[in-house]
C-alpha cells in the first residue's frame, strides 16, 4: 500500500480516516468501480487496526507501569 499507518499517531489516524472517508464518499456518489471503492476500503480497515495495536500497545505499557486509571485493562 506504502502507507505505514502503524508508525502513526492515533490523531493522524483519526486525520487519515476523514480523509479517506471523504475520498470513499465522493467515488461513491461518482459511481467509481468497484475496485476503486474496494481499495479505499482496504485503507479504512488498516486504519481501524493500527488503531487497535496502537490501544492495545497502550494496554501493555500502562499494565507494565502498573497505572490503570480505569481498572478495566485487557491485559490483566
Amino acid at each position: 500500500m506504502g502507507t505505514e499507518y502503524l508508525s502513526m499517531t492515533f490523531e493522524q489516524l483519526m486525520e487519515r480516516q476523514r480523509f479517506i472517508s471523504k475520498k470513499y464518499n465522493a467515488a461513491l456518489a461518482g459511481k467509481s468501480s468497484p475496485a476503486t471503492l474496494n481499495q479505499l476500503l482496504l485503507h479504512m480497515e488498516e486504519i481501524r487496526q493500527a488503531m487497535w495495536e496502537l490501544g492495545y500497545r497502550q494496554q501493555f505499557e500502562l499494565a507494565a507501569k502498573k497505572e490503570d486509571p480505569f481498572g478495566d485493562s485487557i491485559v490483566n
